[in-house]
């Protein structure tokens, strides 16, 4: 029996009875970009950044576009549907201050520490682009 764990952009979120969270994906290039992504922190056997969890990649599968994944408490950081992978996304100088300053505003003190998060995941080459309290949770 699957459990609904939660939802949005992306795809939906599932809790299995293997106490594993599976993830179904509405495009494509949303399931490579996070499956990729699970393959780099993988391959590094980097499960923590900065005391925060991160999910450990446990299956996926290519023609169903499943992601399993194992389930973490707070702190944690998930949900890389939108990250990109080697090279960080090319936004527009205006774009991108408005986004800083958006990101500033919904962690308050903790901004800090999220930006820390952001660049030591960017030192492996991991950016992340869809920060928000849902997806770094540090209470």
């Amino acid at each position: 029996m699957l459990d609904p764990l939660g939802g949005g952009y992306d795809g939906l979120v599932f809790s299995t009875d293997a106490h594993s969270a599976i993830k179904v994906f509405r495009y494509e290039k949303l399931y490579r970009r996070e499956r990729d992504v699970y393959l780099r922190l993988s391959e590094l056997n980097f499960v923590e950044v900065c005391g925060c969890r991160i999910p450990r990649l446990i299956d996926f599968d290519d023609v169903t576009e499943i992601v399993e994944m194992e389930i973490v408490q707070p702190p944690y950081v998930l949900d890389f549907a939108g990250a990109y992978l080697d090279d960080p996304p090319d936004y527009p100088e205006d774009v991108y201050q408005a986004w800083w300053e958006e990101k500033a505003e919904q962690f308050g003190g903790d901004w800090d520490l999220v930006q820390t998060i952001m660049a030591t995941l960017a030192g492996r080459e991991i950016y992340l682009s869809d920060v928000k309290p849902g997806n770094i949770t540090l209470r």
